[in-house]
């Protein structure tokens, strides 16, 4: 078994290696620690690093937030000495500063798409009333591509960027309460009757690719892979026409019949060949095969209106309620198996599904069971190790990042094997703790924790 390879005792906690004995061969490597200042420049302080668990480089600089891809570590922060947030570009491996540009308080970084960093612009007009504004920076240069005024991003489909325009702001927002108490959360309530408009845009440039309204009584849905990457845009209307739209055109790609009618609430794309509807006014859910429009079955659980079903592995629904997860069959909604106290889902690995316990008495989830699909049995269980960013984590990301703490203060950062519940340690924090956030790219790791941001290259 490799050296970083440890199997966990959750009947003791884990000890760190000894920091003094190091192993021959291995040498010493410098620590690089970011001078994030205005116009900055990379600090090279000669601090020895034990082993390879030290950080190769950290920036303690009121860190706000963090994404990464292409090599490259996007991030944004206070300017020491006060001042608006800047948003910052740095090379993930050297910890160069590629480019800064000033942002203002009501700007956040939402998300990287292709060569460019997204911006979402969220102010208050004259009469109190919130618009959007999406900008896109250049991840190169940090040179402003494109902006789009009153939109908010929706996600992001290969080189689109979707966006919800804001082009009819005079409309009633809210709950309709002609369907029931909009304080009963058992219920299915639509939204008030209302215009949509969904845009995807060119990436690089903000070009216009396509434009798609929706009319009152018609219902959108974004299906979602990991957010932001989105896998379906589909409407449906109180008649049954389900319409599916290609992402790259937003052209009709299908289009469905269901049996079922009635105003909509909300749908969703089930597994395959399937669509999940949540009627107006209604209890639950239905579950319609699209080809034949015949309703398959109908969940009422007795819970919360939308705690499911929804397509948790390509041949699994899953119920998630307050005490535990329901997995049913999808041709007849049978309650195949239950797993109690583990109510959120971390992942979908092959045919396992990976769950945590998630409460508001434990608002870090440090307990993980992944169970057999079709059985339910345990595969595996990890007990002790506190997710990075809860069950959120990049696309396509191989692992999924965990830490411990070894200190009053100090942690140790590990990647998590959703497969076989392996746990690979990554390196140690000093003064690591709070909601943590980790993303990786090109061989390396970067966390963000309590305002600072810790960079390890990944063994």
């Amino acid at each position: 078994m490799p050296e970083a390879m440890i199997e966990l005792d959750v009947s003791a906690p884990w000890e760190p290696p000894d920091e003094r004995g190091g192993r021959a061969g291995l040498g010493l490597r410098v620590v690089a620690v970011l001078a994030l200042l205005a116009g900055a420049c990379l600090a090279l302080p000669a601090r020895e690093a034990s082993r390879d668990l030290e950080p190769l480089y950290t920036a303690d600089s009121q860190v706000l937030s963090l994404d990464a891809a292409g090599g490259r570590l996007v991030v944004s922060r206070y300017q020491q000495g006060g001042g608006p947030p800047i948003i910052e570009a740095i090379d993930a491996r050297s910890g160069k500063v590629l480019w800064e540009r000033p942002t203002e308080v009501d700007q956040s970084f939402v998300a990287l798409a292709g060569e460019v960093a997204l911006l979402q612009v969220e102010r208050a007009d004259e009469h109190g009333v919130y618009t959007g504004k999406l900008i896109a920076l250049d991840t190169g240069n940090g040179a402003v591509r494109w902006e789009r005024e009153k939109t908010r991003i929706a996600g992001v489909a290969g080189r689109l960027v979707i966006v919800e325009d804001q082009a009819w702001p005079d409309e009633d927002q809210g709950f309709d309460p002609a369907y029931g108490d909009p304080e009963d959360p058992s219920v299915t309530l639509p939204l008030l009757p209302h215009h949509e408009r969904r845009v995807g845009l060119d990436a690089g440039d903000g070009r216009v690719v396509w434009s798609i309204d929706t009319p009152p009584g018609v219902v959108g849905s974004l299906g979602y892979a990991d957010y932001p990457g989105i896998l379906e845009f589909s409407e449906l209307d109180a008649s049954g026409v389900l319409r599916v739209r290609d992402l790259a055109t937003g052209g009709v790609a299908a289009t469905y019949r269901l049996d079922g009618a009635g105003a909509v609430a909300s749908h969703q794309r089930g597994v395959d060949g399937q669509e999940v509807v949540w009627r107006a006014g209604g209890h639950g859910a239905e579950v319609y095969d699209r080809v034949s429009g015949r309703r398959l079955w109908q969940w009422s659980g007795g819970g919360a209106a939308y705690e499911g079903p929804y397509a948790c592995l390509p041949d699994r629904y899953c119920v998630f309620g307050e005490s535990g997860t329901d997995v049913l069959d999808p041709g007849s909604g049978a309650r195949l198996w239950r797993a109690s106290g583990y109510a959120a889902m971390l992942a979908a690995v092959g045919e396992r599904l990976l769950l945590y316990r998630q409460s508001v008495e434990v608002f870090h989830p440090d307990d993980v069971t992944a169970y057999d699909s079709r059985t339910g049995a345990t595969a595996w269980h990890r007990k002790g190790w506190q997710l990075a960013s809860g069950m959120f984590r990049r696309p396509g990301s191989p692992g999924y990042y965990v830490w411990q703490p070894i200190g009053n203060t100090d942690a140790i950062v590990a990647r998590l094997d959703p497969s076989s519940g392996g746990v690979e340690l990554v390196g140690r924090a000093r003064d690591f703790y709070g909601s943590p956030q980790c993303a990786e790219t090109d061989g390396m790791l970067a966390c963000l924790a309590i305002g600072t941001l810790y960079v390890w290259e990944l063994p």
